[in-house]
């Protein structure tokens, strides 16, 4: 499993363009309460796609047949 980013990393990677956009829509990155917030949807979006892209037989599924 990928490596948990830490909150500090995740809101470096937002631009100035995407903050105000989320701050229009209500989700100010300056509050704390509403950064923990986007950094649990962000690291749940993060686990999501790892277990989407782990290769079938991690899954705990069978490899389909060729």
């Amino acid at each position: 499993m990928p490596r948990l980013r830490s909150a500090a990393e995740i809101l470096r990677a937002v631009p100035p363009r995407d903050r105000a956009t989320l701050r229009r829509f209500g989700l100010d990155l300056d509050d704390p309460a509403q950064v923990r917030f986007f950094v649990a949807g962000v690291r749940a979006a993060d686990e999501s796609i790892a277990a989407e892209s782990a290769p079938r037989s991690s899954q705990g599924r069978p490899p389909s047949p060729r």
